[in-house]
């Protein structure tokens, strides 16, 4: 593919070697969330090629890399002629046309997937991405409230009431540190119940399951994972709830809290809040202090909690769609 020319950019597939260039393009597109080579490398490291698509390219001009652009399949909303795109230009050169540029080929690259939707991401700040996508065809599916806590402010004492109302319930937090030790069985069924509980969770396309071993992958082997922090609600020997955290290599004082969420019949009991609380007592512990997590505008339970520990709403972080046939 390498020499093919999409108006006047250079088209060729991406290379290790690129990593570098497209974290400088990202990071200088989204400040508040730099990333590192490690943290986007070994993501697509751990895809499995055999069932999931995923392929970037790099665009250049003159000899220099301006773009890039990546279709993918969603892991967890998987559909074999379903995809997410994503275009990264820099900063320097926007208004040129380059993302026009990069557009046109992921469309052809669309094209070739027998693709019949196809999602793409912005958020409220960027405004101009929005529109791009939308002069294309593109529509709002669903919109996701990003919230920080400034977790040095929160007093926990105010909170006790509820780790003491789960404690008890009989219900005991534990963590995926302590969890390791009881061997293969206890993870796979922390492996279950994520599953059980991400079903439940607002997206923008019909949950599919993924398989244990592409879960254990994206989480038990990702290298910014917290064991520690990555709290287990139990009832006796049974699962019921849970809070994923991982660590920020570009911010060592900050953690991103992922899915907390608790099995339909334990709801209601205040098991998420002391998930949430026993995180925040980590980062403080730790030294941790700003914790970041992301909730669909439609998850009122856990917008609730969120704004009851104190966490202030930040950024909408809009998904696109298009339906392509």
């Amino acid at each position: 593919m390498s020499g093919q020319r999409t108006l006047s950019l250079e088209m060729r597939e991406f290379d290790p070697t690129d990593y570098q260039r497209l974290l400088e393009i990202y990071n200088a597109n989204y400040p508040d969330y730099t990333r590192s080579i490690d943290e986007w490398s070994s993501r697509d490291e751990s895809v499995d090629r055999s069932k999931y698509h995923l392929q970037r390219y790099a665009f250049l001009e003159s000899e220099a890399v301006v773009g890039f652009g990546d279709v993918s399949h969603v892991t967890d909303m998987f559909h074999p002629r379903k995809f997410w795109i994503n275009i990264f230009v820099d900063p320097t050169v926007q208004g040129r046309g380059v993302g026009s540029a990069i557009y046109e080929r992921l469309s052809g690259e669309l094209g070739k997937l027998n693709a019949i939707v196809a999602w793409a991401g912005s958020t409220e700040r960027l405004p101009r991405l929005t529109e791009f996508y939308q002069r294309r065809g593109f529509e709002e599916k669903m919109k996701a409230w990003e919230s920080r806590l400034d977790v040095p402010t929160i007093n926990l004492e105010k909170f006790r009431d509820y780790a003491e109302k789960v404690l008890r319930q009989g219900i005991t937090i534990t963590n995926l540190a302590e969890e390791r030790k009881n061997g293969p069985d206890s993870l796979k069924s922390l492996y279950k119940l994520v599953q059980l509980i991400s079903a439940d969770m607002p997206s923008p396309a019909a949950f599919t399951p993924i398989s244990y071993e592409q879960w254990e992958a994206f989480e038990l082997k990702n290298p910014s994972l917290l064991p520690e922090a990555y709290m287990i609600a139990k009832d006796g020997p049974r699962f019921v709830g849970l809070s994923t955290v991982w660590r920020l290599d570009k911010e060592p004082t900050g953690l991103v809290q992922g899915n907390t969420g608790v099995r339909r019949e334990y709801r209601g009991r205040g098991i998420a809040v002391a998930l949430k609380l026993k995180v925040i007592d980590f980062a403080r512990r730790n030294g941790y202090v700003k914790l970041k997590t992301w909730n669909a505008s439609s998850n009122a339970p856990m917008l609730a909690v969120n704004t009851k520990l104190g966490f202030k709403r930040e950024v909408g972080w809009i998904t696109l769609e298009k339906a392509l046939a």
